[in-house]
C-alpha cells in the first residue's frame, strides 16, 4: 500500500512513547545491538565522525535519543561535553548507570525530554547526533523541525538511519513477498517503509527510511550535505542463531566501514549535513 505519508495522530505517538517507554525494548535491543562486536564497530563509527567533524575540543553535541548512552560516552571519551536526552525513563536510568560506571558525569549531562517538544531555546547546539532514532518516531516532520531548531546557524546535524532501498531491505521484502508472508500493515511513504510491531510491551513503530527523501526535506531547510557513509552493511546477525555466522556477519560490517563504505546497498546509513549560516 502506498500513500504520501505517514497519518499519524496523537493517540499513536502516545502508544509508541508508552511501549518505549517500558524495560523490556531496552533490554531486547541491548542483547541485540550491545554485544561486545557491535560495540567495537560504533566505536569505529564515533572515531570516524570526530576525524570528519574536527570539532574544538570542549564542543558540546546534543544526543538526540541517547538510549543507554554509549555514544554519550564515546563522544566524552573524545573530550566533547554531552547535552544527551531520552524520554524513556527506563533508558536513562540506564545511561545514567553506564556514565557513573565510566566516570563521566563531569562531561555528560543527561535527562528525561521527549525529541517531540524539546526544552531548549532555539540555536542551542553546534553539534547534534541523532542515532537510530527517527526510526521509532511516527511523526518524522516534527521530529526534524525540532532537530532543525535547536541547531546552530552552521551548525553541523549527524543522523543515523535504517536505509529503505539496502540489499537486506529489498531482498527480504521481496521473499516475504514471495513466500506470502509479508505483513498487510506495511505502508510505503514517500518518507520510506513503516509499519507498526506488536511485543509482550505493546505496538511500535518502525520506517525504513527514504534517505534521499530525508536528504532533500533537510536541503529545503537550507542544509548541505557534507557526507554520506555507509553504517552497518545488514543487522541480519539480529536473525541468525549461529554464533560463528554472527561474527561473520559483524567481521562483514566491519570491513564495508572501514574501506569501503558505500552507502548505497547498505542498510545503516549515516548522513552529515551542515545548517546554513
Amino acid at each position: 500500500m502506498a500513500s504520501s505519508g505517514t497519518n499519524v495522530d496523537p493517540p499513536q505517538t502516545e502508544s509508541v512513547e508508552d511501549t518505549l517507554s517500558k524495560p523490556y525494548f531496552h533490554q531486547q535491543w541491548r542483547n541485540e545491538f550491545y554485544s561486545d562486536k557491535n560495540e567495537k564497530f560504533y566505536d569505529y563509527a564515533i572515531d570516524y565522525l570526530v576525524r570528519f567533524l574536527q570539532a574544538p575540543e570542549n564542543s558540546v553535541f546534543l544526543d538526540a535519543g541517547c538510549g543507554i548512552g554509549g555514544h554519550s560516552i564515546r563522544l566524552a571519551r573524545h573530550g566533547y561535553r554531552v547535552r544527551a536526552i531520552d524520554f524513556s525513563e527506563s533508558a536513562v536510568e540506564i545511561a545514567q548507570a553506564n556514565i557513573q560506571a565510566n566516570a563521566l558525569q563531569d562531561m555528560i549531562e543527561l535527562s528525561r525530554e521527549n525529541l517531540l517538544s524539546l526544552p531548549f531555546e532555539d540555536e542551542t547546539f553546534d553539534y547534534v547526533i541523532c542515532w537510530g532514532v527517527l526510526m521509532h518516531i511516527p511523526e518524522l516532520e516534527k521530529a526534524l523541525s525540532t532537530l532543525v531548531r535547536v541547531l546552530k546557524r552552521g551548525g553541523t546535524l549527524v543522523i543515523s538511519e535504517g536505509n529503505a532501498f539496502s540489499m537486506q531491505s529489498v531482498i527480504i521484502r521481496n521473499l516475504k513477498r514471495l513466500l506470502g508472508i509479508e505483513k498487510t500493515d506495511i505502508h510505503k511513504t514517500r518518507t520510506g517503509i513503516e509499519h507498526w510491531v506488536s511485543s509482550p510491551a505493546g505496538r511500535s513503530f518502525l520506517r525504513h527510511t527514504n534517505i534521499g527523501w530525508l536528504i532533500g526535506r533537510l536541503r529545503n531547510d537550507g542544509f548541505t550535505l557534507k557526507k554520506r557513509i555507509a553504517g552497518q552493511f545488514t543487522e541480519l546477525y539480529t536473525k541468525v542463531p549461529s554464533r560463528p555466522l554472527k561474527n561473520l556477519i559483524y567481521h562483514f560490517n566491519s570491513l564495508w566501514f572501514k574501506y569501503i563504505k558505500v552507502p548505497y546497498p547498505a542498510f545503516g546509513n549515516i548522513i552529515i549535513l551542515q545548517k546554513k549560516l
